[in-house]
C-alpha cells in the first residue's frame, strides 16, 4: 500500500508518512518509504519486461495514448494491447521517439487510430 500511495497516487514521501502516522496509527520515515517503493519498483521489474515482449511478440497489437499530468508537466502515456497483455511506457512527449520506445522492432498488424506518427 505504501509503494501505491508514494508511486502510483503521486504523494510525497511527508504525505505517506503523515497518513502512515495518522490513519494506519504506525511511524515510518521517509527513508523507508523510498525503500518500499525502491523494492517494489525492483520487485516489477521481470514482470514488466515479460509483459512487453508479450505485447510486441504478437502478431496483432492495438496501440493508443492519452494525456498523463506529471506535477503540472504533460506527458504521454501509450499502451499497445493484445488479448494477454497491456504494455505501458510513460513518456514526454508524443512523438516519433515515444512511438518507437512502445513499440520496439515489431512486426505483424498494428491497429491504432491512425494519428500520423503510427
Amino acid at each position: 500500500m505504501i509503494g501505491e500511495i508514494s508511486g502510483i497516487q503521486g504523494n510525497s514521501r511527508e504525505t505517506v508518512q503523515s497518513f502512515c502516522d495518522s490513519g494506519l496509527d504506525f511511524s515510518i520515515s521517509t527513508g523507508a518509504i523510498q525503500k518500499v517503493v525502491d523494492l517494489v519498483s525492483q520487485a516489477i521489474v521481470p514482470h514488466y519486461e515479460r509483459i512487453e515482449e508479450c505485447a510486441r511478440n504478437t502478431r496483432i497489437k492495438h496501440i493508443d495514448e492519452t494525456i498523463w499530468k506529471n506535477e503540472g508537466d504533460l506527458h504521454w502515456i501509450r499502451v499497445m494491447t493484445n488479448t494477454v497483455v497491456a504494455f505501458f511506457v510513460l513518456h514526454a512527449n508524443r512523438f516519433k521517439k515515444a512511438f518507437e520506445r512502445l513499440v520496439g522492432r515489431w512486426t505483424g498488424i498494428l491497429i491504432s487510430d491512425n494519428y500520423v506518427v503510427y
